[in-house]
């Protein structure tokens, strides 16, 4: 049987119709099923800024370990963030910071102890006792102003009662920066409808199929500049391609914009939501770095020849124009990891624009360093801070909070001074030992060193068991600071050197100052020594970050201890209130009672101790208790 003619009539209206949204729909829902499928099986994990910490239950947001991977495609770093916990549920008596930034406001080279914004919690946190001040550190390294205008939309859901921002270094080499390995190009608006993009998981596939193939290239101009694979090669040098950008050329230019655009749009997203911003200007070791690559161009001077007369300036004593001359050289620096006075001037002028307070972080340094000229004395390297410098910012940032009003309303008790905070911190040589090796191994590498792996972990000889650990931590990975500390602090104490493992106990402490986990071993040394004023000083300091069931038992059962019925009980009815089952606690709010000659309250509580369960010695305690406080009412 033939077939007839096909059919040649046109389609009919409806038919067209439908013909033509079936063409439009099925690649649509092709992709929201693909769309569909990858959040079902989490492709690319949770990037999320917060999320709760240490696990789902906790009361605590933390930042997310894994949210670095949402900029870093071409290469293996991903930037850990640092370990600031903040309450899920924000206290009625809170107030909470949140800081924006890059290496410097991370820390680097210091443990999560060691931070201009750990410092400045515990410094607001004291002279204002009232408040629960939460200062949470969203700073990561390598990242640019690209990264906290990311952030912002769900820093501000966290009803932030201020901001603190440090940032500008690292617009040319950080990720998405114009001349990074992780660059997406010059064009701001490109960057920024990537970054919006990347919330669709489709678009993560596609990101990560196509990084494949750039990710080799990359590696190979690292391997390059290294002289073949080098395992110890620093973040700095993965990150960063070392062609040179000159002053005013237009991919300094374009950097200078888009920060200023990023910076800008950040700063109006907080005055929209009410939120006062504090934005400190840039500051760099200019005196003791000399520039990474000198050459002239376009009628300016080689930064080389400018850093040289400088030399010459300061050994004249002529210490503002050898001020003035070694900035020009900072500026000049062709390789550019540090921030020329232009990305200030762009600082203070959307600061003023935006009604921000300016912390001229810059001026605190200088007014800090010999002659004014900022080096060595504060600093470690080009840019990053040395324990003085981290002191020395988040005073600078405490300051200005402080002329602001902020928290609110006056402080509750006598300011200390910097310095004492200095004197008392919580770390430990093995702090020391760890960024002294990390910045070593730092400047073994581009662009310290021009080429060729670095070997500097392969020369260094331990001095000392801090020394070692550190090694251990940095060339392997295989333990953390942290763990370092556990290590050290179980080592004296089988040695009987309790003061040295209190140090190692009070460093994990300032840490992480929100979890029970490192004050439990702190206070027992305190405890077992009898050093119980020194042991509630602890504790009490810890509950302005803390108010766990363990750190009210321990503050009531201390205050007992030393006289304070009333603070006693206090305590430990919170401690109750927040762990109904602890039968320590119950126990010490009997006796406390009857001593109160509250004698109804005990016989309440000493009820309630029956009930957990059967201990004939201590109730006969409780009972005995109880009739000397009927003879004292009589």
């Amino acid at each position: 049987m033939k077939a007839g003619p096909p059919d040649t009539r046109p389609l009919s209206r409806r038919r067209r119709a439908l013909f033509t949204a079936g063409l439009i729909l099925i690649p649509i829902l092709v992709l929201a099923g693909l769309e569909t499928g990858l959040r079902l099986f989490r492709y690319g994990g949770d990037t999320s800024l917060f999320v709760p910490t240490p696990d789902a239950d906790s009361p605590y947001y933390g930042v997310n370990r894994s949210v670095g991977r949402r900029y870093f495609r071409l290469t293996s770093f991903n930037p850990s963030p640092r370990k600031d916990l903040f309450l899920r549920e924000k206290p009625g008596n809170g107030f909470r910071v949140f800081v924006l930034g890059e290496s410097s406001a991370a820390g680097f080279p210091y443990g999560n102890n060691v931070t201009f914004p750990r410092i400045l919690n515990r410094r607001l946190a004291d002279a204002f006792p009232e408040r629960r001040v939460e200062v949470v550190n969203t700073a990561m390294t390598a990242v640019t102003s690209y990264t906290l205008l990311d952030f912002m939309d769900e820093i501000l859901a966290q009803e932030p009662d201020a901001l603190v921002v440090y940032a500008g270094h690292n617009e040319f080499y950080g990720a998405l920066g114009a001349a990074s390995m992780e660059s997406l190009g010059r064009n701001g608006d490109f960057v920024r409808a990537w970054l919006k993009l990347r919330r669709f998981r489709t678009f993560v596939l596609v990101r990560d199929a196509v990084g494949l193939v750039q990710r080799a290239a990359a590696s190979g101009r690292r391997s390059a500049r290294s002289g073949g694979g080098d395992a110890m090669e620093t973040e700095m040098s993965r990150i960063a391609d070392d062609r040179p950008i000159p002053l005013g050329s237009p991919v300094y230019e374009s950097a200078k914009r888009n920060f200023r655009r990023n910076l800008g749009d950040i700063l109006r997203m907080a005055s929209d939501a009410g939120v006062p911003v504090f934005i400190g200007d840039l500051v760099s070791n200019v005196r003791d770095q000399a520039p990474f690559i000198s050459v002239p161009s376009g009628g300016l001077p080689a930064a080389g020849d400018v850093f040289r007369g400088a030399r010459g300036l300061e050994a004249a004593g002529r210490f503002d124009a050898a001020r003035a001359a070694y900035v020009r050289a900072k500026d000049l620096d062709g390789l550019r990891f540090r921030a020329t006075e232009e990305f200030n001037a762009v600082i203070r002028e959307e600061a003023a624009r935006a009604g921000a307070t300016l912390v001229e972080v810059k001026a605190a340094f200088e007014s800090a360093s010999p002659n004014g000229l900022v080096g060595f004395s504060l600093m470690h390297e080009h840019l990053h801070p040395n324990i003085d410098g981290y002191f020395r910012m988040a005073d600078a940032f405490f300051n200005a909070m402080l002329d602001r009003g902020a928290p609110g309303g006056r402080a509750g008790r006598a300011l200390r001074p910097s310095s004492w905070y200095r004197s008392r911190w919580g770390f430990t040589a093995l702090d020391s030992a760890s960024a002294a090796l990390l910045v070593h191994h730092l400047r073994g590498g581009w662009p310290f060193r021009e080429t060729g792996p670095n070997t500097v972990l392969e020369s260094f000889r331990p001095l000392s068991a801090a020394d070692s650990i550190a090694l251990d931590i940095l060339r392997t990975g295989a333990s953390t600071l942290e763990q370092g500390h556990m290590r050290l602090g179980e080592a004296f104490l089988k040695a009987g050197r309790t003061e040295e493992a209190f140090a190692e106990y009070k460093a994990l402490v300032y840490t992480v100052p929100n979890l029970d986990l490192f004050y439990e071993p702190a206070l027992k040394i305190l405890l077992d020594s009898g050093q119980y004023g020194r042991g509630l000083e602890f504790v009490e300091e810890g509950l302005r970050f803390n108010e766990s069931a363990f750190m009210w038992k321990w503050a009531g059962q201390l205050r007992l201890a030393l006289g304070n019925t009333a603070g006693g009980i206090a305590a430990c009815e919170k401690a109750l209130a927040l762990s109904p089952g602890d039968g320590q606690v119950v126990y010490n709010l009997s006796r406390a009672y009857y001593n109160a000659g509250r004698i109804g309250d005990g016989d309440r509580m000493t009820a309630r101790f029956r009930g957990l369960g059967p201990n004939p010695a201590r109730v006969a305690e409780l009972e005995a208790a109880r009739k000397a406080a009927a003879l004292r009412i009589k």
